[in-house]
Parts: structure tokens; C-alpha cells; sequence
């Protein structure tokens, strides 16, 4: 009850302080300050119209206008209010409209009588007492008007005010879930086939980097790379992950053991062995470069050479050994392949399976440096001085000797040529000094890897011929996630570099039907989302028509038509914020919870995108907030949008 008339007090001009307590004091007046902290809903019928010449006593105006107060009143009541009119005319002028002239006959200081809208008499039954000022009273204007009048109305209706939270929450939600279902389905990559005619390896969390001028990677330059947001991890001998690896039998690879048989189809008692590679999902990666903070092994210890590998899986895998098998289908010939065994000394919990020594990627980088052999060190060899050949390597040399002999000689002398194949020299450049080479002799040994220029040679002698700090040109960035692709390319260009996504570069080729449902989506999703905006205007409009009624009561104490404008889209703007903030905390929660389909929505949402849709959601509600403006000024102000019809005389002017 006592906002009531600090309401009418304030509208009025004074500052709040005062107001409180110029309110206080009326209520004494009108025998209502026990009552001050009732709601106006719950007081009795006399009590009401007491609150009502409280409020009309609040108002600071020069001129009362009473019309039928005491009607409907008891006696006593009506009593109470006629005094209360009379204390107020020594203050200000009292004009009091009723039919019952009686009850006020001792008070009145002029009596009027009016027929049928004519003045019928005019009479003075007593000197007027007190003093009556005309003027406006000293005020100390209340600043942000609106903004209280916001806060009123909110205040005064708290269940109308939840409604109105829990529309724009939902109204939020419902925008974002379809805006940003359109903004992920923007991205067709999903309904096309990948080709791995460029990149065997289409991961869609793979970002390939290159420097503009395809000179080597730095150290430097990799540690730069791993601080851009969304990257996970890197590899820095990039070409290594379009290179497949098979080690799961029956899975990647098959062995098939075949009995031979001499041209009678009798059985010989050997028994040959067949290997077929399949078509593994499997690429090389080696341990790799994380962002600064992040760890990487679980149990065990990294690997030191390439025939060691780190496993994805617990502490039990440690120690166990398996063949691997390495092959290139861009760049070996049909059905090569790298063999060697591999141990598990380390294990992880990244995605795996299989993590190989960098030393694996400086055995590969010979070739793809231009070198054409593939020098991998073995630390079974103990004579130095000495290579070991595939069988190709070997066959391909030892044909080649023995062509040079029947050329020299006429004839074929392989006694020869096996010596001359021993006494072959291979000359290696040493790295970093150009002047300094390596001469070795190839050993006749020979091991199960099938490429023609795969070449075994002692550790001590592989560390001289391959460098340690060459990385080639093509880092391979992985990423959390690949609705982060646009993100990440954007960041990794604006430091310089060229950069890639396979998979996007490779989905050439699109499936009609993942097209037509891509585009059934995208159409239901706009669709929806219009729907979501109109429904928010209409809804919006019909609830803030609820508050016509106030307005008219605070216009009638004084409330100025712009500030119930402004305060109409104050109301809109902190709705529509807090309803932004509580979808904010559903949406929050609901990827907490793991909602699939929300957690997508928000990784492929940059900032920009979000602040869009917010934008989108606040120009719904102003749209509707202008509505409300022009609904106001028709019902509650309709003197600011015509003249008046009343023509005044030349005396009244």
C-alpha cells in the first residue's frame, strides 16, 4: 500500500526519499499507516477509497476533483472521507461531485447546482478557509523515471512477470536450436563421398600446413601452430599421415598358408606363405607435439627407436610385441610394404591406437626429400662397414652386375658376380658437411620388406646420413573437433601459412539423397525459426496489452506519455536479457547433460554467430515493444495523437 503513494509521489516529481516519507505521513492522515505493508488487492472498500485520497492527496496538484467519494460507504466511513476532503481544502482546491448534499452542507464554502448540464444556481455559504496555492510545489526531479516505472510494474505482478521470463527463455532456446541447425547444415561436406585421390587420409579433424614458400618446418614455427585455438595435438613429419600401417590380423592384414605342390599336383612338404594388406583406416602418426600443459603418456616410457611404439589401452599392453606393416598406395609400387616388429613400451589414453618413434618419420623423409632410398637403422647389425638389402634392393643390383659381366665377358659368370656384388661400393653423403661421405658395402643378408630401395645400415651410421632436426615441409595439425575447421584455418592463414582440410578438399562427389534431406532441413529450419519470431511478436503484444490498465492508473497519477514509452522498452530490453541469460544457463546444462545435438549446435557457433541470434531474439521483442508503444498512446494518451474537440471561449483562453 505505501508503494501506491510513494508511486504517486514520484510521478509527481519528488525524490524517492522524500517521497517515502511524505507518504508515510498522508497515510497517518487517512488512518491507513497500519496498513502500509497490505497489498491495495486485500483492504476493505472504505479502505480503498481512503488509499485512493491518499494517493490524489500525494499528488501535489492545485485542484482536487472528488467524484461521488463517498459512495457505496457506510456512514462512518463516509464520514472519515469528508473530513479528510475538508483538511485537504485549506491546502488546495477541492471541487466535490455528489447527491447528497446533506452530508457536506457544514463544510463547503460554495455550493453548485447543475441540471441537465446547465448551471442551475451558485451560491457562496462561507468564506473559503486556509491558503490555496496555484503554483507547483518545490520538487527535486526523480531521475530514471522509466526505470522505475520498469520495476513497479514488474514487482507489482510477480507471476506475470515469471510468465514473462520463461516465454523469452523459451523463445531463446527455440531460436537458437533452429538458427543454429541451419548455420551447421550450411556445410554440405556431410552429404558428399571423399575422394583420397590427394589425401589418403580424410579425417575430418585434420588440417594439413604448409609454409608459403614449401621451405622446411622450425620447432618455432611448430610451438606457434599449437597455440592456436581448438588445436589438440600436431605431427610434425605431416606426410607420414596419408602413409597406412597394419598390425591387427584378420583385421588389417591376412596370412594365408598354402601347401606346394610339385606338377603332379603332389604335395612337396614346403608350405608357402601369402600376405594380404587390407585397405586399413589406420595412418602413421608419431608421439606428438601437444600444447604446452597437456600430457601424453599414462604408464611406461616413450619409445627410443623405431621398432618401439606407444599403445593406446592400460598398463597390460606394455611389453607385448607384433608385426607392422607399413605401406604408401600413392607413392609404392602395388603390394609394398615395410615389416618390422614392433614392442609397446609406453601407453596412452589419446585416440591411438598406435603411436610410433619420430625415428620412423626420419627413415620416411628420405624418400620424400627426394632421396630415393629408404635408410632405416637396424640394431641387429654389428659390422658398420655394412648394408642390408631387401631382396629386391639385392636382386635389382646383383641383375645389374651380372648384365655388366656377360656385356665384359660374353658369358655369365655368377660366382663373379657375387663377388663383384661385395665388392660394390655405396657412397652416402654425411649431413651437414658436404665435403664428408660414407662408403659402405652391401651385406647379403636379407629381411621381409618388399620395397627395392629399403636399406637396413648400422644405428651409429643411420644418425650421420639422416638428420634429426628435419621435419619436411607439411605439418598435420589435429583438432578437437571439426566444426572448429573454419576456425582454425582462419587463425592458422592469418600467421602465414597456407592450410587445408582434407576431408573438404576431398568431398567431391555428392549423395543425392544426403542433398535433399540437407535441403528439407535447412528449409524446416528457417521456416521454424520465422515461426518462433512472429509467435513472439503476437504473444509478446497480447501479454504487455495486459498492462494497459496500469498504465491508465499511473497515467491518471501523473505519468508522463514518454516516460511510458521508455518504459516499455526498458521492460522489453531487461526481459528480453534475463530470458537470454536463463536459456544461456538451459543450454549450458544441456551440454553438460551430453545433448548430442545441442553440444554440435554450439561448437560450430563462433561468438559472432551467437551475438547474431541474441540480436535476432531482441529484435523480436522491440518489434513487439513497438506495438505496445502504439497501444499505449491509443488507450491511454489518445489527446497526444488528436485536438481536443473542446473549444475554449475567449475568457477560458
Amino acid at each position: 500500500m505505501l508503494e501506491n503513494v510513494v508511486s504517486a509521489l514520484i510521478l509527481a516529481g519528488i525524490e524517492k526519499g522524500k517521497a517515502v516519507s511524505e507518504a508515510e505521513d498522508i497515510l497517518k492522515q487517512v488512518e491507513l499507516s497500519d496498513q502500509k505493508k497490505r497489498k491495495a488487492a486485500k483492504l476493505s472498500s472504505g479502505q480503498k477509497q481512503r488509499l485512493s485520497i491518499a494517493r490524489a492527496l500525494a499528488k501535489p496538484a492545485p485542484i482536487l476533483i472528488a467524484d461521488e467519494p463517498t459512495g457505496n460507504l457506510d456512514g462512518e466511513n463516509s464520514e472519515k472521507i469528508i473530513r479528510m476532503l475538508a483538511a485537504a481544502a485549506k491546502e488546495r482546491l477541492v471541487i466535490m461531485i455528489t447527491h447528497d448534499y446533506d452530508e457536506v452542507e457544514e463544510l463547503v464554502s460554495r455550493h453548485i447546482t447543475v441540471r441537465d448540464g446547465v448551471i442551475d444556481s451558485d451560491a457562496v455559504m462561507r468564506p473559503a478557509e486556509g491558503n490555496v496555492s496555484h503554483g507547483s510545489p518545490e520538487k527535486k526531479i526523480f531521475k530514471n523515471l522509466s526505470w522505475y516505472i520498469t520495476g513497479l510494474q514488474a514487482a507489482s505482478r510477480p507471476v506475470w512477470s515469471a510468465i514473462m521470463l520463461l516465454f523469452f527463455m523459451l523463445t531463446a532456446v527455440s531460436l537458437f536450436v533452429f538458427l543454429g541447425t541451419f548455420t551447421v547444415n550450411l556445410d554440405d561436406s556431410s552429404t558428399r563421398y571423399y575422394d583420397d585421390s590427394v589425401f589418403a587420409d580424410g579425417s575430418k579433424d585434420r588440417i594439413v600446413v604448409a609454409k608459403s614458400d614449401l621451405s622446411e618446418m622450425t620447432s618455432e614455427e611448430l610451438e606457434r601452430l599449437l597455440e592456436v585455438p581448438y588445436v589438440s595435438s600436431a605431427e610434425r613429419y605431416g606426410f607420414l599421415s596419408d602413409i597406412q600401417y597394419h598390425y591387427r590380423e584378420n583385421i588389417d592384414y591376412q596370412l594365408h598358408y598354402i601347401a606346394e605342390t610339385d606338377q603332379n599336383g603332389n604335395p612337396t612338404g614346403f608350405v608357402r606363405r601369402e600376405l594380404t594388406l587390407e585397405d586399413s583406416d589406420l595412418f602413421l602418426e608419431t608421439i606428438p607435439c601437444l600444447p604446452q600443459g597437456s600430457s601424453f603418456l599414462t604408464a611406461g616410457r616413450l619409445p627410443e627407436n623405431m621398432y618401439e611404439v606407444v599403445a593406446a589401452g592400460d598398463e597390460s599392453l606394455i611389453g607385448t610385441t607384433f608385426p607392422v606393416y607399413i605401406r604408401d598406395r600413392k607413392n609404392w609400387q602395388v603390394d609394398a610394404y615395410i615389416l618390422f616388429d614392433a614392442t609397446v613400451v609406453g601407453v596412452t589414453d589419446m585416440a591411438g591406437p598406435l603411436y610410433f618413434d619420430r625415428q620412423l618419420g626420419r627413415v620416411l623423409i628420405e624418400e620424400y626429400a627426394g632421396n630415393q632410398n629408404i635408410i632405416a637403422p637396424d640394431y641387429t647389425l654389428s659390422d658398420n662397414t655394412r648394408l642390408k638389402f631387401s631382396a629386391s634392393m639385392y636382386n635389382s643390383v646383383f641383375n645389374s652386375i651380372v648384365q655388366q659381366i656377360r656385356q665384359l665377358t660374353g658369358g655369365l659368370d655368377y660366382v663373379k658376380a657375387e663377388e663383384r656384388l661385395h665388392e660394390t661400393e655405396f657412397h652416402f653423403p654425411v649431413y651437414g658437411d658436404p665435403d664428408a661421405e660414407i662408403v659402405l658395402k652391401p651385406d647379403v643378408g636379407m629381411h621381409a620388406s618388399t620395397l627395392a630401395n629399403y636399406i637396413l645400415t648400422a644405428p651409429e651410421v643411420f644418425e650421420k646420413i639422416v638428420a634429426d632436426d628435419i621435419y619436411g615441409n607439411v605439418l598435420s595439425l589435429t583438432i578437437s573437433d571439426y566444426a572448429y575447421t573454419d576456425r582454425v584455418l582462419e587463425a592458422v592463414q592469418s600467421l602465414g601459412y597456407h592450410a587445408v582440410s582434407p576431408y573438404r578438399l576431398g568431398t567431391t562427389r555428392q549423395d543425392e539423397t544426403l542433398a535433399a534431406e540437407r535441403l528439407q532441413t535447412l528449409k524446416i529450419c528457417i521456416l521454424a525459426a520465422l515461426a518462433v519470431f512472429l509467435l513472439q511478436v503476437l504473444a509478446l503484444r497480447a501479454m504487455f496489452g495486459m498492462e494497459i490498465g496500469e498504465y491508465k492508473l499511473l497515467a491518471n497519477l501523473g505519468l508522463r506519455r514518454r516516460t511510458a514509452i521508455w518504459s516499455v522498452v526498458w521492460q522489453m530490453l531487461v526481459f528480453t536479457g534475463c530470458g537470454q541469460l536463463l536459456a544461456s544457463a538451459v543450454i549450458s546444462c544441456a551440454c553438460y547433460m551430453g545433448v548430442e545435438r545441442v553440444h554440435n549446435i554450439v561448437k560450430y557457433l563462433p561468438v559472432p554467430y551467437i551475438v547474431m541470434f541474441m540480436l535476432v531474439h531482441l529484435a523480436a521483442g522491440l518489434l513487439a515493444s513497438l506495438w505496445v508503444q502504439a497501444a499505449v498512446d491509443r488507450q491511454v494518451y489518445p489527446l497526444n495523437l488528436q485536438n481536443s474537440d473542446l473549444e475554449m471561449d475567449d475568457e477560458e483562453a
